[in-house]
């Protein structure tokens, strides 16, 4: 899971108990500090972006598609 900083002045937590780290505004965060943000209220989910890949025809159907469209008169 991983998670957004929103609050102004940062998110400070003990995530193993002993030792206090501190987040400044808009960092992101992963596992237990992110769950531990989120059930305060300092932070919000924050979800990856996935990006869109385009097809790409192989080259052999472009050559016959681009031969069929060449039309024209002929050459003497």
């Amino acid at each position: 899971m991983k998670a957004k900083i929103t609050s102004p002045n940062g998110y400070k937590c003990a995530p193993e108990g002993h030792t206090i780290m501190h987040f400044d505004a808009g960092s992101i965060v992963e596992g237990i500090v992110a769950e531990m943000a989120i059930l305060d209220g300092h932070a919000m989910a924050f979800q990856d972006v996935e990006i869109e890949t385009k097809i790409v025809a192989p080259a052999e159907i472009k050559v016959a598609a681009m031969a069929d469209t060449k039309k024209g008169r002929t050459r003497k």
